[in-house]
């Protein structure tokens, strides 16, 4: 297991144990990341979130589409996060370097410009309360707030070339993908979960591929059992945020029992 994974586990599992008489922590993170990487229930019913970042660590992206003919960078549609005005002077600023940018290609190109880190921030937090975060957890188990994230992080983005994220099997290949890894990999202990499909087996089989129809697919060890993942087949030029951890920092750990009520 890679260890950001590992981590995210050992952040809930340290959460529950120092917490666990005042909230539960469930973890629901991983390569989904259109959800946060850990649920909050507190014994009154109230519910947030906290994402699990082991720095230095990447920390949020957006497709940017590059338009040859006009020499300009687009922003995808396909984004989570809508177009707002922190995106806007990324792309302005590429924009008048779009002959570089475009040419990024896997290794990358570091976007720079005055007063940068502040709007790098300012988009991050955006993506992150559109998943309802409110707390960070990092290295060390330090919890601090969505809004404290300058004052812990040091930030950076990069635009580069990248495979796009997985999807779930969904419901129209369900069938064909169940007997494909009963045919060919011997699993017949299998559930759904709308259009999830998870499966059992004693191999290890996480982050084995396959290839079923047009699509690729991956095995991801989900506690006990495997989810079964599509993999995209398009390669997106993304703009990505990393984080590195920033000492000292304003750690609220011994305080955050207060705030789960």
């Amino acid at each position: 297991m890679e260890a950001w994974k590992q981590f995210e586990l050992d952040c809930t599992d340290h959460l529950n144990q120092v917490f666990g008489y005042k909230a539960q922590f469930i973890h629901q993170g991983f390569e989904d990341s259109t959800v946060a990487d850990i649920k909050c229930v507190t014994k009154s019913g109230k519910t947030f979130y906290l994402e699990a970042k082991q720095c230095p660590a990447q920390c949020n992206q957006f497709v940017l589409l590059p338009d040859v003919a006009t020499q300009t960078f687009e922003y995808s549609k396909q984004n989570s996060l809508p177009i707002n005005d922190y995106s806007k002077k990324i792309i302005n600023h590429m924009n008048n370097d779009f002959e570089d940018f475009k040419e990024a290609g896997t290794s990358g190109k570091d976007i720079i410009f005055d007063n940068c880190e502040d709007v790098f921030f300012d988009w991050v937090k955006k993506a992150y309360e559109k998943k309802d975060v409110e707390y960070f957890i990092t290295n060390n188990y330090r919890i601090f707030k969505l809004n404290e994230i300058a004052d812990n992080f040091n930030i950076t983005a990069k635009y580069r070339v990248k495979r796009s994220g997985s999807t779930h099997v969904g419901s129209a290949r369900m069938n064909g993908v169940k007997k494909y890894i009963a045919d060919n990999f011997g699993i017949t202990d299998t559930r759904t979960d709308g259009k999830k499909l998870f499966a059992r087996t004693n191999r290890d089989i996480d982050k084995v591929r396959f290839n079923y129809d047009i699509y690729e697919y991956m095995f991801s060890k989900r506690g006990n059992e495997f989810e079964i993942r599509q993999l995209s087949n398009t390669f997106n030029a993304n703009v990505i945020f990393s984080v590195s951890i920033k000492y000292p920092g304003t750690d609220m750990g011994s305080k955050f029992a207060d705030v789960l009520i």
